[in-house]
């Protein structure tokens, strides 16, 4: 059976960088092929989505994990990770709204409040935060804010 982990960074970055890179080693050597998908973050995210098959595993990092959600809400998968994922509460939440729409445009964030369920249909999905980030998570990552750190390639190899 073909095991594919697909990787979406965080906002404004790329696959190309380190801790991307480490993950996907680790990914490898665990018998995966990894995908890469970077984000075009001056285009609505929702016509980002890919299709993924069942098997698959999905890994966003930040605003990535809600591509990684978007993708799963559309297709059935065997994973998950969302680490640090922007939360749902965020989008409805008026001055974080303001604060994302600042950020991101307002084209941007409601497209996503327009396309984000509340519902996926991954088999089974792990929420991972740092624990500086005063999220509530099923892992939650010591000494660690909203970076994709050493220890948090730990805790996801785990899950691999």
């Amino acid at each position: 059976m073909k095991k594919t982990l697909y990787i979406i960074p965080g906002f404004e970055e790329t696959c190309r960088r380190r801790p991307y890179q480490a993950l996907s080693k680790i990914a490898k050597e665990k018998g995966y092929d990894v995908v890469f998908k970077n984000v075009d973050w001056k285009q609505k995210l929702s016509e980002q989505a890919f299709c993924v098959a069942e098997d698959d595993i999905i890994f966003g990092f930040s605003l990535g994990a809600v591509l990684a959600w978007l993708v799963a809400q559309d297709n059935k998968c065997k994973h998950i990770i969302l680490a640090s994922m922007t939360p749902h509460y965020s989008w409805s939440d008026k001055k974080i709204k303001k604060a994302l729409v600042d950020l991101l445009g307002l084209k941007f964030v409601n497209d996503v409040i327009k396309k984000l369920d509340m519902k996926h249909q991954a088999k089974k999905q792990t929420i991972m935060y740092g624990d500086l980030e005063d999220e509530k998570g099923d892992i939650i990552v010591p000494k660690t804010e909203h970076e994709l750190t050493e220890n948090y390639i730990k805790e996801i190899k785990k899950l691999l």
